[in-house]
């Protein structure tokens, strides 16, 4: 080989050379480069590992919180799909309906222990189509629901559902007639855990709930129906509650209206006791009244006064209103209504015992009791009312009278005053009562003095 060839060669070689390790640096820097984003995805992996360790963490940690939120409530909380299939539920509705009354997809009964569902009845049954998760599912919802679910009671008479013990305890119940009676024979009324225990001789249970349930739709992204969620509430404590509380408004009502008829009767006796009609002579009537005259006592006179006017036929009444301490115009006007009653039984009317405050304030008053006609004193009424009807009693029959007038306003055994009878004058030396034609012989001795 020539001297050029090699130099040729040798350059060859020489760029090659070079070539080879500008390739042998690019592969360096790329393995470099390889190395450093192995390094990088190796330190992201790592850091997502952490994440996703922690992330599964916080979930299994908040998972723990939500098992433990939903063990915890006393209200029963369950969960279905689209298709009404069971997803969960928690300790409390498993308590209290089973999982049967859950899964709406499921074809078997309630099995033991397993309530059905009626209305708030108790007897009617609960159509499936109306449960409330089959209405959520259909897109309603549902807001406090009443519902009755009852538990079948084991062989042993305890209720199966154990957990809550007497909470239903409290739903009255009639004894059917083959049942309990009571002294008399008839059906007694019994709470019916009682029934139980009385029919089976073991201690009774409550033989289900009184429920309140609401439930919704849980809708996706899109507006779909993906499940329902019901929330079940035990309501049977506030029925009793909300039941004992109307049976004691009830109770309170009657005492209250006892109590209104027993103060009625005692204001009307009372009434009658502060108004007495004595029968001073024969056909006089004398009225005493004490203390104020309002429309309801005015009334209740009126209707005692002309009953005792048609009742002894009498022709004269005496009205003392000794006892009246203010006469206004209204008093008044009961007067003036009292006195036209009593003419329009063909009766007269006499009032005295005015006193004189009060006569001066019914003159300033302007009050006009029309030709109604006042006398001095009672005394004076019954000589005026005698002598119109044809008698001219002595001063003797006239305090007899008094007396006996005096007996009956002391509340003492008032009985009409008639001549010879109690309260009449007495004749000489007490030998007895004074006859009306002894009365009428010393009128006329007084007469002819």
């Amino acid at each position: 080989m020539s001297e050029e060839a090699l130099r040729r060669e040798i350059a060859r070689l020489t760029e090659r050379i070079a070539t080879l390790e500008q390739q042998n640096e690019q592969h360096e820097r790329a393995a470099r480069e390889h190395a450093a984003a192995i390094e990088r995805a190796e330190r992201d992996a790592r850091e997502r590992a952490e994440q996703l360790a922690r992330a599964e963490e916080e979930l299994r940690r908040q998972a723990g919180i939500f098992k433990l939120v939903l063990d915890s409530m006393a209200d029963g909380v369950a969960v279905v799909d689209d298709r009404g299939e069971l997803l969960m539920r928690n300790p409390a509705a498993e308590r209290m309906l089973g999982r049967a009354q859950l899964d709406l997809v499921s074809d078997e009964g309630p099995g033991p222990g397993e309530a059905t569902l009626f209305f708030p009845d108790q007897a009617t049954p609960w159509p499936a189509s109306e449960h409330p998760l089959s209405r959520a599912l259909r897109g309603e919802t549902v807001d406090q629901v009443e519902l009755f679910a009852r538990k079948p009671v084991e062989q042993d008479g305890r209720g199966a559902r154990r957990a809550h013990g007497a909470a239903g305890s409290a739903m009255p119940t009639l004894a059917p007639a083959s049942g309990p009676l009571g002294d008399d024979g008839e059906p007694r009324s019994v709470r019916l855990p009682s029934l139980i225990a009385d029919q089976r001789g073991e201690p009774g249970q409550a033989p289900g709930l009184f429920l309140t349930v609401s439930a919704s739709p849980m809708r996706g992204k899109d507006g779909s129906i993906s499940g329902a969620v019901a929330v079940f509430r035990d309501a049977t404590e506030k029925k009793r509650l909300i039941e004992d509380l109307e049976a004691k408004n009830r109770d309170l009502v009657e005492s209250e209206s006892a109590k209104s008829e027993l103060v009625e009767r005692l204001r009307y006796a009372i009434d009658e006791i502060s108004t007495p009609i004595l029968e001073l002579w024969d056909d006089v009537l004398a009225l005493p009244i004490i203390g104020v005259v309002d429309s309801r006592r005015s009334a209740q006179i009126m209707e005692r006064l002309l009953d005792e006017i048609v009742r002894r036929q009498s022709r004269y009444v005496i009205i003392d209103v000794t006892g009246v301490e203010v006469i206004d115009t209204r008093t008044a006007d009961h007067f003036l209504k009292l006195i036209k009653a009593v003419e329009l039984l063909g009766a007269r009317c006499r009032i005295t015992g005015v006193r004189p405050a009060v006569a001066q304030t019914m003159v300033e008053l302007g009050i006009d009791l029309g030709a109604v006609r006042a006398a001095r004193n009672l005394k004076h009424a019954l000589r005026e009312s005698l002598a119109l009807a044809g008698q001219k009693p002595s001063l003797a029959s006239l305090m007899g009278a008094r007396r006996g007038a005096a007996k009956g306003e002391d509340g003492a055994a008032a009985q009409p005053f008639t001549p010879g009878g109690p309260g009449a004058a007495q004749g000489p030396s007490g030998s007895g009562p004074t006859t009306k034609t002894q009365l009428q012989l010393s009128a006329r001795k007084e007469t002819s003095t």
